[in-house]
């Protein structure tokens, strides 16, 4: 006979199993009916006064037996709130948009011009939407720019997001900004933040133009012949690779009660990520009397100390110290000067040093002038003096200082 808490041992598992064999039989595991489903890939917001034109980058699936890959379209919407612009799409095409996989939202130059947060408190409600989102803005319409077919990918969507990569940030062409961190800022006191500005741009050579040589005859019956070949199976291109465009997103847009106050040139982008973010292989360009030097930062480290004075004026005390070595010298070096990181030639890490202080200076009184506390100034303050910045709240910004340091060291 078994003992009672065999038996009761037994019913546990039992009991587990039944448990798991129903959760198995309930689940969809992930799946989307994409016969139902549309997959959205990125979304754009403009504005036309009080109606938000929502565009849809949505995937459309391609059998496998094809051996295409997945194709995307644009769905543009309207509605007087953008949840009501996504129930056009379902109304439209029957489709129902799934946000599970949007891994960008793009807001058009009139979206900036008010509260952007009119449009992205439906993303924020949303609890499908990953607060990863990338969120970014554009000059123009944003229904333009998603439709834009770029030379590194046909989806824009797609090449934006290669261009605002996490190895992007850390070499510090781009200062990208998830839905987390421009929703953090905005409910700051000063409702602060910056998106990267997405641009096209042409290419910087034509291949096959008049300035690099022609195309041999054979090679071009060749090629005429495999267009033609292409018109009859219906798969031409509209137009050529070369003419394709590609993204660019080194400028940032900065932000103020949730409107655009404010831009930072590619520069002054750079030396806000030197700043404020870690730096990892980064290349930085400085030039000399005699040549020109690209320097490697391997990587930075930032301190960071807020001073109230008597009056009540703020200094924030910045220190960027960056180790980097020699990527290239536009002069010819010996092999010894140049291994391993390099012995950098004299004058150029004291010129890197006055460069970079001068664009982060320039970025900071940029985002004090446009009220955009990116740089935490009201936020330290309101942590650590909060009876000076009860007294001194409407100017803190505008009146602070920047005692700023630059420290270039080796890599040896």
């Amino acid at each position: 006979m078994r003992k009672p808490h065999v038996r009761t041992t037994i019913k546990y598992y039992l009991l587990v199993i039944a448990v798991l064999v129903l959760l198995f039989v309930s689940g969809d595991f992930g799946l989307v009916d994409v016969q139902k489903t549309a997959i959205v890939m990125a979304v754009g917001v403009d504005r036309e006064d009080d109606t938000f034109i929502v565009t849809s980058q949505i995937a459309i699936p391609q059998s496998s037996k094809q051996g295409k890959a997945a194709q995307t379209v644009q769905l543009v919407s309207r509605g007087k709130t953008v949840a009501a612009a996504f129930e056009e799409i379902n109304a439209k095409t029957g489709w129902y948009p799934k946000l599970v996989f949007c891994n960008l939202i793009l807001l058009g130059e009139t979206t900036t011009q008010t509260n952007v947060f009119d449009a992205l408190d439906f993303f924020l409600l949303n609890e499908y939407l990953s607060d990863n989102c990338l969120v970014a803005c554009c000059d123009g319409t944003a229904k333009d720019m998603l439709n834009v077919a770029a030379l590194v990918d046909p989806s824009g969507s797609v090449a934006m997001q290669k261009v605002l990569s996490n190895h992007a940030a850390r070499v510090g062409t781009v200062f990208p900004t998830t839905l987390r961190e421009f929703t953090i800022g905005y409910f700051g006191d000063l409702q602060s933040g910056s998106l990267p500005i997405i641009k096209t741009q042409p290419q910087q050579e034509k291949i096959g133009g008049a300035g690099g040589g022609g195309v041999s005859p054979s090679a071009q019956s060749e090629q005429s012949g495999q267009n033609g070949q292409n018109e009859q199976s219906g798969q031409s291109e509209q137009s050529s690779p070369t003419d394709k465009p590609v993204f660019s997103a080194g400028e940032t847009a900065l932000f103020a009660r949730g409107i655009r106050v404010g831009k930072l040139t590619s520069d002054e982008t750079f030396a806000l990520g030197a700043a404020l973010r870690d730096l990892k292989l980064a290349a930085f360009s400085v030039e000399t009397d005699n040549a020109t030097c690209t320097l490697t930062v391997k990587n930075n480290e930032r301190k960071t100390k807020l001073q109230v004075g008597a009056d009540g004026r703020a200094t924030l005390k910045l220190k960027i110290i960056l180790t980097a070595g020699l990527l290239d010298y536009s002069q010819s070096l010996p092999l010894e000067e140049s291994a391993d990181g390099g012995d950098v030639p004299s004058g150029v890490f004291s010129a890197g040093e006055k460069l970079l202080a001068a664009h982060v200076q320039t970025a900071f009184d940029k985002c004090r002038i446009a009220g955009c506390d990116l740089f935490g100034v009201v936020d330290r303050m309101q942590k650590y003096h909060p009876k000076t910045y009860a007294k001194t709240k409407d100017k803190a910004l505008e009146t602070s200082l920047l005692e700023l340091t630059v420290h270039f060291r080796n890599i040896r």
